[in-house]
């Protein structure tokens, strides 16, 4: 059998497969983290409109100036073990269910403040605003898209506040981001040579030996240059009773310069049934050009709008709420510019995210001088459409219900614990690949403990 005639026929039933390898997904959706402080997971992760000392950097710089202490050290980590269950029901299959099977998250934040005189504060803290961990079983129906992803992002944040009497404050942060990032994700889908199989024979043993798995697999790997942004407050006592807040975290554009791409393939046979094809598909051969390249991309990582109000009805009572804005409207598409090895080959997903909102509450009793305890919660919305809805990380409107407790066992000592439950609502999304129409039903929720400990000297 003639095998030019036989790899062109073959070539035909790859077509659609070959679009696969230039769709290269985003490094995440809907990929902050609320999460930087134990003491706040445990009310919703709320703080735009309280006193929290050096933690204020974050929730809102201008609540730092009423620092009761002269230094304020705190620090912790948050343990996040999240799932995304995923049914699929293709036109002419059952049901196919997916559950990820994520590794351990563990953000950090750290915070020092110093209060030199009466009105001034100034402090530095280092938090992950950013972040997704992510991993699908082997070889699932959505490989094309994602397999396993890793984002991780840290913000250096040197900080000023100071207060006008007892009435207003201000404040302002300068954000230096950076993170890395790892991404695997299949370029061809499993049994995409079952047929191949069939028409050339000799080379059925050699698909057979990788039958069940992904051919050939796309590996990103890669670390950010330094972004700068900025964080801006003002925080405004009411009255003895009641303070507002508001806060400005700027976008940041995370930039990826000479990421490593690599192929990975199942086996060896699968290397050379796929060279072997390459030389009549040029999709194929494009493999092997990929393979060893470095890349560039960018990454927003959005603004953040907060407003907040706290009320004290009585001395040991502390009640808030505030409402989030969240900028993903930024992210257009990603664009992927692999370099001039493989002909300036650029891969783009359009993303079109749009603004997200959220709500959060929460409460505060201050039952004794040891020990003060709290709850809280909160909804978020998706950013993404769901008509152009991908596995990277399964965006959906969630509530998270927090509570938490704070241990003082010495006057300058406080021990922080949390606890967070977070689910997200069944969602229905789709995305197109090629002229192909892959979705189905998602779920996602995550289990949250946080601990954190705090120095008053």
């Amino acid at each position: 059998m003639n095998f030019k005639k036989l790899a062109a026929n073959a070539s035909k039933l790859l077509v659609a497969v070959a679009t696969v390898m230039i769709a290269v997904p985003a490094f995440a959706e809907g990929y902050q983290v609320n999460s930087q402080s134990a003491r706040q997971t445990g009310m919703g992760h709320t703080g735009t409109a309280l006193k929290l000392g050096a933690e204020s950097m974050l929730f809102n710089p201008a609540g730092m100036a009423f620092m009761d202490s002269k230094f304020d050290i705190s620090f912790g980590i948050t343990a996040i073990k999240s799932k995304v269950e995923m049914n699929t029901v293709p036109q002419s299959q059952n049901n196919v269910k997916s559950v990820t099977e994520n590794p351990l998250s563990t953000p950090l934040f750290g915070y020092v403040g110093y209060k030199p005189c009466k009105n001034l504060a100034v402090g530095v803290s280092i938090t992950n605003p950013a972040g997704n961990s992510l991993k699908w079983p082997a070889n699932w129906a959505g490989a094309t898209f994602v397999q396993e992803i890793s984002l991780k992002v840290f913000s250096v944040q040197p900080t000023v506040s100071y207060k006008f009497g007892d009435v207003v404050s201000l404040g302002a942060g300068l954000m230096i981001d950076f993170g890395s990032f790892s991404l695997n994700k299949a370029l061809l889908p499993v049994g995409a040579f079952d047929a191949v199989g069939q028409l050339m024979p000799q080379l059925a043993p050699a698909i057979g030996s990788f039958a069940g798995q992904n051919p050939a697999n796309l590996l990103l790997d890669g670390k950010s240059k330094v972004s700068i942004g900025y964080n801006l407050g003002v925080m405004v006592n009411v009255s003895k009773k009641i303070t507002l807040g508001a806060s400005y975290r700027s976008k940041v554009n995370l930039s990826v310069e000479g990421g490593d791409a690599k192929v990975a393939y199942a086996n060896d046979y699968a290397k050379t049934v796929i060279t072997a094809l390459s030389a009549q598909q040029q999709a194929l051969k494009m493999f092997s050009v990929l393979d060893g390249a470095t890349f560039d991309a960018s990454l927003p990582i959005p603004y953040i709008l907060s407003f907040g109000a706290a009320y004290k009805p009585t001395e040991k009572w502390t009640l808030t709420a505030d409402y989030q804005i969240s900028g993903w409207s930024a992210y257009k598409s990603l664009d992927i510019v692999f370099d001039e090895t493989t002909g300036g080959y650029t891969s783009s997903s359009v993303k079109n995210y749009k603004n997200s909102w959220a709500l959060r509450i929460g409460a505060q009793w201050d039952a004794t001088k040891f020990a003060s305890f709290r709850i809280g919660g909160y909804i978020d919305t998706p950013p993404v459409q769901m008509d152009n809805y991908s596995p990277e990380t399964p965006s959906a409107k969630a509530g998270c219900f927090t509570f938490g407790a704070t241990l003082r066992p010495a006057k300058f000592l406080s021990i922080d614990l949390a606890l967070a439950y977070l689910s997200g609502v069944k969602t229905n999304g789709t995305i197109t690949e090629g002229t192909s129409i892959f979705g189905g039903v998602y779920q996602k929720s995550a289990i949250m403990p946080s601990f954190g400990v705090r120095f008053q000297l």
